[in-house]
Formats: C-alpha cells, structure tokens, sequence
C-alpha cells in the first residue's frame, strides 16, 4: 500500500510538471499535407497522437478478438474437458479408497473420455478393474503402465500385489526384484521381497535385504534386530539339524548378542557345550540368562546337566539357580516343582504360596491341587483348586503377537498365521473356556522338573503349554496315602 501510494504521488507529480512546462512554453506546429495547412500548439498535438495511438490499439483488439473467436471457443472447451477430467480422476481414486468398485469404473471411463490420454486414466482403470474383481483386465492395465520408463514402478507394483493376492510367491519374489531394482527407497518393496524372501528360506537373501534396508531407513534398528535374531536362530535349527553342532552354535550365540537371554539360543548353546564336554561353560552360560530373564527352559536344562542327582540333590540345584531372582514367577514354580518331586510338601507349599495372588497363574492352582491329593488325599481341596486353575490367569508361552495364537516352543514364523519372527514369550490372550473337571477324585498331576524316569514310572504327563520341561513324580508313599504313580499323566 504504501508502495502504491508513492508511485501514486510521483505519477501525479510528473504530469504536473508536463502540464506546466506545456503551458509555459505553448509552441507553435505547422503542416501542410495534401493542400492541407493546420497551426496548433504542441500541448495540442500531443493529445491528439496520444488519441490516435489508443484508437489503434482498440481497433488491434478488436480485430484480434474477432479473428480469434473460434480458436478461443476450442481452447476453452478443451481446457473445460481438461478439468472435468482431472476431476473424474479424483472422484475415481477417492471411490477406490472408499471399496465402492462400480463408482470407480465409472470415473475411470469418464476420465479416459475427457482426457483422452491413456498414460493419465491407466492407472485408475487397472486400480477399479482390481477392485471390481476383473484380475484380468487389471493385468493388461498394469502390463500397459510397465511399458513407459515413467509408469514402470506402478505397474510393476499393481502386478506384484496381483501375484500375492494369487499366492503366486514366485511370480511375486520376481516382481519384487525388479521394483527394488528401479526404487530401491520403496518401504513397501523392501518389506514385501524381504517377507518372500523369509517365506522362500532365502536367509541369505533376506539378510541382505535386511542390511540395506536398515541402511536406507526403510525398516527400524530395533524391528531389524528382532529379524536378524529370527533369521540366525532359523540357521542355527537347519544346522542342529544336519549335525554340525559348532555351526549351531555360532549363530546361536550371535542371536544371544541381539537378547542375551534368548532360550532358544541358549539352549543351542548348551546343548553344543555338553557335547564338548564343558559342562562348567554350559552351567555359567544357564545361570548368566537365568540372572537377565528367568524361563522354565532354563530349570530344565540346568537339572539336565546332572543326570545322576536324585531329586533332593536336583532340588538344591534348582535352589541355587534361582537364588538371585528367587522372588519371581519363574523361580518359585521351578523350586516348587523340583520340590514336588523330592515329596518335599513343605518347601513346595513356602514356593507357591509366597506368590502374590495377582501373579498366580492357572499353573500354580494346579500344583496346590496335585499336592492336596498327593500329601493329604484331600479330593474335594484338589478339585477346588482346579476350578480356580480354570479361571486363573493362562501360564506364559510362546504367543504371536498379530494373531495371539500360541506354541510349546518357539519358531521362526507363526504357525496360525504365517507370519515371520512374532512369538515372543509372554502372557497369550484371556480365552474363557468351558472346563471339565475328572470325574474321579484322581488329580491329574503337574509337570515336574526331572531329568530322569524310573523303568517302572508311568508315561510321563504332558508339559504345560510354553514350558519345555520334563514329567516325573514322586517316590512311591506308604499307607493309605495317594500313590503319585497311580495319577493320571494329563493335565486338566
């Protein structure tokens, strides 16, 4: 404004000053033109070539627009169809993210009418032929779009999610392939070729994958350490498996780099020490994971270390290695159980019931009920305490965190849904169940930690769901008592 009002002001000023000088010095013009003589003054002469000049350009426009007229009328019209179709392209992509198939058709025809420029519309229409369920018609759409360098990813794309939607996994790790190739920054393209990857046991590939894409930020430090953990556990199975123990090893203790209380890993661990014969490694290797995060995993393979113990013996192993974290879930069901099997009642019954209530798990209600039956022969206590074992809270296990389905050991992919590096050992989902309770007074008996079982024993009972320890029971009692060995090995 004030920029305005200063031109303003010096414009006035100007023609100011030219009026005066014009009237202070009038001057004199003469023609003679065609017998023609005109005197005026010079103020006068300039007026009136200022008027014939701007007569000149009203008569310039005015031809120009008349001339013009039907170009004009053509370029408006094309600029209109040219919005309009912009347009139809907006509505058609809104209607694909709203799922309505029939609307987004519409557009797409609309678009490709007032466009008329196929390399705009084939996008659209492949995305509202896909949606509609025309697989085939999306594909010529999408085949289209690969053949310009501009519209090559996208195309590439809507085949590659064409392919998973048909469970063509080799079709779609092809794809995935040649997209990374031309957009190696696609979050969606890493992720997809380092899923098939995973799905095809390609760990090579899939580390690889992994790396760079760590590296370009597409996929979290912290997501990718859960990865590359999954990824050398995988390796170490497959060599477990073909025999060569130290390979095991070595991925397993580059997995207990990433969580060093890992069980799978440390079992692995273990398991390749004991066959080296250093014992020693193995036990310190089971009391450091032990001190990070107890697991009933642990119990076990420690009592395994010590085949030849007899249950009291076992049970002061049990002891020491649950000392440094004896307040915890893990450690007191581990003395407990340890001490079922020695029949040492009391030490059990201190275990379980130094447990908060809130942290009683339905594995605690079936150990009071076992002991009830075993010590006392109290049926009618046992059964109550598995009727609240049937409302406790479910016992830790190995749980997929996107289905909440959950296993008895941990693997690389869910065995529900698929999906890669999900189990994670915690609490599984609240799942109310209709629990039938025996019909004897027998009790079933618990999961007890014993590395060994007598030739006379019973079929050893089946391991609570997330806890890979091994059945035994205790000696046999006198009297009128409950004889263990008569109890049923199954669990309620």
């Amino acid at each position: 404004m004030l920029k305005f009002c200063f031109g303003l002001i010096i414009l006035v000023g100007a023609i100011t000053f030219a009026a005066i000088q014009l009237a202070d010095n009038p001057g004199q013009i003469s023609i003679d033109w065609l017998g023609y003589h005109i005197d005026t003054y010079f103020g006068v002469a300039l007026l009136a070539l200022l008027a014939c000049l701007w007569l000149l350009l009203v008569v310039y426009r005015l031809f120009r627009g008349i001339v013009g007229l039907p170009g004009g009328f053509f370029d408006r019209r094309a600029e209109r169809r040219r919005d309009e179709g912009v347009n139809a392209l907006s509505l058609g992509m809104a209607a694909i993210a709203a799922g309505d198939a029939e609307e987004a058709r519409k557009q797409a025809k609309r678009a490709e009418k007032l466009l008329n420029d196929p390399s705009k519309t084939r996008l659209l229409s492949a995305q509202a032929a896909a949606l509609g369920g025309d697989s085939e018609a999306a594909g010529r759409y999408f085949d289209a779009l690969t053949e310009s360098p501009e519209t090559r990813f996208v195309g590439l794309v809507g085949k590659l999610r064409q392919a998973l939607d048909a469970g063509d996994r080799d079709e779609a790790l092809t794809l995935a392939l040649r997209a990374r190739d031309l957009r190696p920054d696609s979050g969606f393209v890493a992720r997809t070729l380092f899923t098939l990857e995973t799905g095809a046991e390609d760990w090579d590939g899939a580390q690889k994958t992994l790396f760079d894409a760590v590296r370009r930020d597409l996929i979290p430090e912290g997501e990718a350490k859960r990865y590359r953990m999954a990824i050398d556990m995988e390796r170490a199975r497959l060599k477990q498996e073909a025999g060569d123990l130290g390979g095991a090893a070595d991925f397993a203790l580059r997995a207990l780099a990433v969580e060093p209380a890992f069980p799978p890993a440390v079992q692995v661990a273990v398991e390749a020490e004991q066959v080296k014969g250093r014992d020693k490694k193995a036990q310190r290797l089971l009391e450091d994971a032990w001190s990070a995060a107890p697991h009933p995993t642990f119990a076990k393979l420690y009592a395994g270390l010590w085949p030849d113990d007899d249950p009291a013996q076992r049970l002061k192993r049990i002891q020491k290695l649950t000392d440094r974290l004896a307040d915890g879930l893990a450690g007191r069901l581990a003395v407990a159980e340890a001490a079922i099997a020695a029949e040492l009642w009391g030490v059990a019954r201190a275990a379980l019931e130094a447990i908060p209530d809130a942290e009683r798990s339905a594995s605690v209600f079936r150990l009071l009920a076992y002991m009830a039956q075993a010590e006392r022969g109290d049926a009618a206590q046992a059964r109550g305490f598995l009727e609240r074992a049937s409302n406790a809270p479910a016992d830790p296990a190995w749980t997929c965190s996107d289905c909440g389905a959950t296993s008895g050991s941990w693997t690389v992919s869910c065995g529900n849904c698929g999906h890669f590096a999900t189990l994670t050992w915690k609490q599984p989902p609240r799942v109310s169940a209709l629990v039938v309770l025996p019909e004897s007074d027998i009790v079933p008996a618990p999961a007890l930690i014993e590395t060994s079982v007598p030739a006379e024993a019973p079929a050893p009972a089946e391991a609570v769901v997330g806890e890979n320890v091994a059945s035994g029971r205790p000696d046999e009692p006198s009297g009128d008592e409950p004889n263990p060995e008569d109890v049923v090995r199954r669990l309620a």
